[in-house]
């Protein structure tokens, strides 16, 4: 027996350990800087020593305008810390809607001289589509060629991308084709739905980025401009293809709960930043969120997975993770109050809880006098607090106006990312002087 184990013992120590598999390509994402430049410091720090092999920037480099002092700023900033790699990374950037816009007594551009302004500063050709191969897979840097950035594209244009993205997939079959565009495709993550604007205000053609895109099931799409937190599952969505929205360095804006929604709530308390590393293997794709503040990575035990080839059939990441989902609920005996501090209204309240997180609360205030309306308005919850042991407070709307002294009854309704409600919370209320 004694022989029996010793051999076994020989047998286990001369098999080398399995090696863990090696990533083939590795990307680092950031989106809507707005000339944050400590934070992009910070990131870009964190990101060389990973020595990816793309980095991408899709669009909102300044703050209100396009200005060639900060794309320089830019440039250095990616310069001092990716020149570090060893090969340098390939580095894709494209416009935003804030690299063309007037303000203040900034003229706006025609589009070509938009262009000129954001790349000639980095030392690149002022061209609207980008395309590079990595590694045998195949990026296409979109920015938009309208007067407002508002990636409006002609017919030839949305026709160039789409055949440039088949002869990709006919070149490399089964490989994700990555395509960035500042503004999401139509009707895929939250806050991407479309419709036309009659009064031409704003022009945002998701739609144009859609059929750019329709019928390439290899496609991995990633946009941002929407400013979404990368806690939310609506994020990242699966189809025809796979879209990811990257986050972005300036703030995080928050739609309501459910599909698609553009209806934006009040997230005054929300300062949360985030971008995405990538790395991709041979069957499968990893997505990594990160914390731009902390540079800690946003819930590891559920990082994002993409099969390939990617296969339609067997997505994870659709719609149908609304059916799946549960409602979030109130501990026992939770209680809620209005509170004032330095002018300003807050809702102090025991959180509900719930299996990923609890995204935001619906508030109704009933008074007791009947000459005052009801108020209704959305909250976004606490989940961006570093602090979780203390209640947190949540900022009313600054617009909502409040009567000090006032009576009645709050009822607090919480939901999760996909729609799902919980049972309300429903306690008195008194508004403090």
């Amino acid at each position: 027996m004694k022989k029996i184990f010793t051999l076994l013992l020989i047998v286990f120590c001369s098999v080398p350990l399995m090696a863990k598999e090696k990533p083939v390509l590795k990307i680092v994402i950031t989106t809507d800087i707005h000339a944050q430049w400590n934070v992009l410091e910070n990131v870009y720090a964190f990101m060389a020593k990973k020595n990816p092999d793309v980095v991408l920037f899709a669009g909102d480099l300044a703050r209100y305008v396009g200005d060639a002092k900060s794309y320089k700023t830019y440039i250095d900033i990616y310069n001092k810390h990716f020149s570090k790699c060893d090969p340098k990374p390939v580095h894709i950037p494209i416009t935003g809607n804030h690299d063309y816009w007037e303000y203040k007594g900034v003229k706006r551009l025609a589009p070509q001289d938009s262009l000129k302004r954001f790349f000639h500063p980095m030392g690149m050709k002022a061209e609207w589509l980008q395309h590079h191969v990595v590694k045998g897979y195949t990026f296409l840097g979109v920015s938009a060629t309208d007067e407002k950035g508002e990636n409006n594209h002609s017919p030839e244009e949305i026709r160039k991308v789409s055949e440039l993205i088949g002869q990709a997939e006919k070149a490399a079959p089964g490989k994700p084709v990555f395509v960035m565009t500042h503004c999401p495709p139509a009707s895929t993550m939250a806050a991407s739905e479309w419709h036309e604007d009659k009064t031409k205000v704003w022009d945002w053609r998701y739609d144009h980025i859609r059929k750019m895109l329709t019928g390439h099931k290899q496609v991995f799409s990633i946009s941002g401009h929407t400013h979404l937190p990368l806690q939310d599952e609506r994020a990242l969505w699966q189809g025809e293809f796979t879209a990811l929205n990257a986050g972005g360095l300036y703030k995080v804006s928050m739609t309501s709960p459910g599909k698609n929604s553009n209806n934006y709530i009040s997230a005054d308390n929300v300062s949360g930043r985030a971008f995405c590393y990538i790395e991709v293997f041979k069957k499968h794709m990893l997505i990594y969120r990160y914390d731009a503040l902390t540079l800690r990575e946003i819930n590891p035990a559920n990082r994002w997975r993409i099969d390939l080839p990617y296969d339609p059939s067997k997505a994870i990441y659709t719609d149908k993770r609304a059916e799946n989902s549960v409602a979030p609920e109130f501990p026992a005996n939770a209680k809620a109050e209005i509170i004032k501090k330095n002018k300003a209204y807050y809702l102090v309240l025991d959180p509900a809880k719930h299996p990923d997180f609890v995204y935001s609360y619906k508030v109704k205030l009933s008074y007791n006098r009947k000459q005052q309306q009801e108020q209704i308005f959305e909250l976004a919850s606490e989940f961006f607090y570093a602090d979780k042991s203390k209640r947190p407070a949540l900022p009313f709307p600054k617009k909502l106006k409040l009567i000090p002294g006032a009576k009645g009854t709050m009822e607090i309704t919480p939901f999760e990312t996909f729609g799902k409600a919980g049972k309300k919370l429903s306690v008195n209320f008194i508004v403090p002087e």
